[in-house]
C-alpha cells in the first residue's frame, strides 16, 4: 500500500525560495551593501557595525567569509 497524502506544509520546498522570502539579504540587498560599504572604506569610516548587521543575512558562504574577514579585520 502507498502513502498519497501531500505534505501538510511546503517546507520541503524551501530550499528553492528565494533568499529575501528566508530572511536573507538578496542580491540588490548585497549589491547595494556592498557598494555602501566600499564608500565607507574609501572614506576612512569605520564599518564594523555595518559589517556586523548585516553578517546574520548573508547566505553565499564565500561572502560570508570575505566579510566576515574585513569585520575581524575592523575589530
Amino acid at each position: 500500500m502507498t502513502d498519497t497524502r501531500k505534505p501538510a506544509s511546503p517546507a520541503c520546498s524551501a530550499h528553492e525560495a528565494d533568499d529575501a522570502y528566508m530572511g536573507f539579504a538578496s542580491r540588490d540587498d548585497l549589491a547595494a551593501f556592498l557598494k555602501e560599504l566600499a564608500a565607507a572604506e574609501e572614506a576612512g569610516r569605520p564599518h564594523a557595525e555595518m559589517l556586523r548587521k548585516m553578517l546574520p543575512r548573508v547566505r553565499d558562504d564565500a561572502v560570508y567569509r570575505a566579510l566576515k574577514a574585513k569585520l575581524q579585520a575592523q575589530e
